[in-house]
């Protein structure tokens, strides 16, 4: 992380102080700035992995809020060292227990919301507002302000400005006492972005009172149980509020893969006798995988028919207009690494026939280049046309992900992931009744 802010030393003031003080701040620099004019973006930003590790001193502080690659490298480890199962996800719980069991020393130079990542400060938001809970019970809650300039390239230009406001303390005081701090610090003409920058099974309570702040939603499926992260998704399009998932963006180069093997006007009629469909999964998270597949029937105009959960996969079974059933299996595929975030797709197999000879039959085959390898098991398929793509493997961090939604300034949900939500759900449901 390169942080593009020039930072006056954070103040430490009375909530009931704060708006007062920003008001005077922009007030006295109307002269050269009268601050961005942009958007306002909150941010719950818990950072228990790191807390644990610095805490335990498996990595030097300060806190900063950010998944270096120092935790990443050092939570794998711990991951094969403790035997815990390789699907484990770098924000899980067990992951978080283990920590626990350690020695943990007191206080620690804590910084977050004093840093964000450039493609995030770049897009001069007016206000950032975080909220910073503490793993050390009955921490009092402390509140601190701060402008910030994004640093340019060119000394000449004149800096867009904004504002920091960090909300400290522990769990409990952040949800009797915060909710008030916001709403007086939310500036009404501006949109205002709530991001969810943890596991959705973290402080539900705090989760339902927070997220009625603004009417945009930034979260993560690939953080939480699949119930609870299904049921949010259902109460946020329910409740009017965008909602932006960033599992589902995380799906957009599988998507953009697959829409171009059918780019070429001599394969569309492929899509009009998909039999059968494999995705391959890393661990046993799903909704992402659902994300996928929803989105190709909702793409071909497919009914769901059932749905069946077993020990490792999920089969489902749709029908076209004309009646024709599609078999779709999901398939949890144990890889040698832990991996930063559960469920994410890793492979997947389509199956056509147009024809009982299968030399006129086609085999589809995507692969991430995070996998070892392609399967391509047997059964009459290696007589089959065979197309072959690796799905690039982009990763970026969480900020950047969210910068991108930020610069979109959706005002809405995405039809396509709207649509994605609805058929992902009723799979769901489907399953949990068998």
């Amino acid at each position: 992380m390169k942080p593009q802010l020039t930072l006056q030393t954070p103040l430490e003031l009375p909530p009931e102080e704060i708006s007062t003080y920003l008001k005077q701040l922009w007030i006295s620099e109307n002269e050269y700035s009268s601050g961005a004019n942009t958007f306002s973006l909150i941010v719950w930003q818990p950072s228990w992995l790191e807390q644990y590790l610095v805490k335990s001193k498996l990595i030097n502080g300060p806190i900063t809020g950010n998944l270096s690659p120092e935790i990443i490298e050092i939570s794998k480890k711990l991951v094969l060292e403790n035997g815990l199962p390789l699907s484990t996800s770098l924000n899980s719980d067990e992951l978080i227990d283990l920590l626990k069991q350690n020695k943990l020393e007191g206080k620690v130079e804590d910084l977050r919301g004093q840093f964000f990542e450039s493609s995030i400060s770049t897009l001069n938001p007016r206000r950032l507002i975080t909220l910073a809970p503490t793993n050390d019970e009955e921490t009092e809650l402390k509140t601190f302000v701060s402008a910030y300039c994004p640093l340019g390239d060119d000394s000449r230009d004149q800096p867009i400005c904004g504002d920091l406001v960090v909300i400290r303390g522990d769990a409990k005081s952040i949800s009797s006492k915060g909710s008030k701090i916001i709403e007086d610090l939310c500036i009404d003409e501006l949109p205002t972005w709530l991001w969810w920058n943890s596991s959705l099974d973290d402080s539900p309570d705090i989760f339902d009172n927070f997220s009625t702040i603004g009417k945009r939603l930034i979260i993560d499926t690939a953080n939480g149980k699949e119930k609870r992260c299904i049921n949010v998704l259902r109460k946020v399009l329910n409740s009017k509020k965008a909602v932006n998932d960033l599992n589902w963006v995380r799906l957009k180069s599988w998507r953009e893969s697959l829409a171009m093997i059918f780019d070429p006007p001599g394969r569309r009629e492929i899509l009009n006798h998909i039999s059968e469909i494999d995705v391959d999964i890393e661990g046993e998270h799903t909704i992402q995988a659902l994300f996928l597949i929803a989105w190709i029937s909702d793409k071909l105009n497919w009914t769901i028919i059932s749905a069946s959960k077993k020990s490792d996969f999920i089969n489902i079974e749709f029908s076209r207009k004309n009646g024709e059933k599609i078999k779709i299996n999901i398939n949890s595929v144990p890889l040698g690494n832990p991996s930063i975030h559960s469920g994410q797709v890793i492979g997947l197999r389509l199956i056509s026939k147009i024809s009982e000879d299968p030399k006129k039959n086609t085999c589809i085959i995507l692969g991430s280049e995070s996998a070892e390898c392609m399967r391509l098991e047997a059964g009459g398929m290696a007589d089959m046309q065979l197309i072959e793509a690796v799905v690039p493997n982009y990763y970026f961090s969480s900020e950047s992900d969210v910068s991108k939604l930020l610069a979109s300034s959706r005002g809405n949900t995405s039809p396509l992931f709207e649509n994605a939500i609805n058929i992902s759900s009723k799979i769901f449901d489907t399953i949990n009744l068998q």
